[in-house]
């Protein structure tokens, strides 16, 4: 493998545009779910992708996962897969490229465990049917290795008998986490995986991912709306706003100094120890991806735009070596050329 096969991201996604083209009494909608975002994620990171509810996260990471199905559709840019040295384009890739790469390369915490366990078949029949033909030994040799990873993982291998209903909602998330992980895959995506779960299981889910991802040495997205979650568990952070990026740096700097509008609030919004002071909400609300604003779409509610914001949108610049910010305010045009 050459060096910059061996240092290139694990996952670069370049101007990607996901939008659910929809067609219903004559009429044509379209709802820019993601709209140009660029990113990439490095070997043995975590990335986190934070925002409010209906941002585009999970249509991102679906995209991401090439599990996309009408009405949604890429009408634009990339997604390429660096597996050792070897790039995977998941959108011009064929079915058979793509199912190899599943399970074996990239795998997916879907956010709730009964959409991958199937209440009517037992636990051990949810690995069968995910892992088995990839990690190709004969079926006593295959529910060995499952048996240690769930060893490995302070699961009790008897859960591979049970039903799902049989088990706790936290058990069964830890499941499908066992299940994502046991074909130790180079890339993981999170989405919501703690969602529903209380905060003593939801740390134990959250501890069990972190100790996953490095003991695989695998690189993971986690997507959730709980900043507190990604500043205890993510190296870098991306901050969605209305299907698009609007910040990104590691996550530290992100919390000590945001540098979007809309970051400051998500940041400020956070309790704190000690500080009673009453919170104050954003005004507004989200817009329509239907009918998104013109130029930068968190003009509504920013308390910083400027005319150029309601007709321009502000493209994401490097303000700082690994720091990316889409905002007049903090880039004017000028600079941002």
């Amino acid at each position: 493998m050459s060096a910059a096969a061996s240092t290139a991201p694990v996952l670069q996604v370049e101007a990607l545009r996901a939008y659910y083209k929809i067609s219903s009494f004559g009429l044509d909608r379209e709802v820019r779910a993601v709209d140009d975002v660029t990113f990439h994620v490095n070997a043995n990171e975590i990335y986190g992708l934070a925002g409010e509810s209906s941002c585009g996260k999970t249509t991102l990471i679906r995209t991401i996962a090439a599990a996309i199905k009408p009405p949604l559709r890429v009408v634009g840019g990339s997604v390429v897969f660096n597996f050792a040295g070897r790039p995977v384009d998941m959108q011009k890739a064929d079915d058979e490229t793509v199912a190899a790469v599943r399970w074996k390369h990239l795998s997916y915490i879907m956010q709730g465990s009964m959409s991958v366990l199937n209440p009517v078949r037992r636990v051990e029949r949810a690995f069968v049917d995910f892992a088995f033909r990839h990690i190709g030994k004969r079926k006593p040799e295959f529910l060995d290795i499952v048996r240690a990873h769930l060893q490995r993982l302070d699961l009790n291998p008897d859960i591979l008998a049970a039903y799902p209903h049989q088990l706790s909602g936290g058990m069964r998330q830890r499941v499908a986490i066992a299940l994502a992980t046991v074909c130790r895959p180079e890339f993981i995506i999170a989405d919501e995986p703690t969602t529903a779960l209380d905060v003593i299981v939801q740390n134990s889910v959250l501890a069990m991912i972190r100790d996953v991802q490095k003991e695989i040495g695998s690189s993971l997205i986690f997507v959730t709306h709980d900043l507190a979650v990604h500043a205890n568990l993510c190296h870098r952070l991306g901050i969605m706003y209305a299907g698009r990026l609007v910040e990104e740096g590691p996550t530290a700097e992100i919390f000590k100094a945001p540098k979007h509008p809309y970051t400051t609030h998500l940041v400020a919004s956070l309790p704190r120890i000690g500080n009673t002071a009453p919170k104050k909400g954003l005004e507004g609300t989200p817009p329509s991806l239907a009918a998104p604003p013109p130029g930068c779409r968190f003009h509504p509610r920013c308390p910083l735009a400027m005319d150029i914001c309601r007709t321009q949108n502000p493209p994401m610049v490097e303000v700082l070596p690994g720091r990316r910010v889409a905002c007049f305010a903090v880039t004017p045009p000028g600079r941002a050329a």
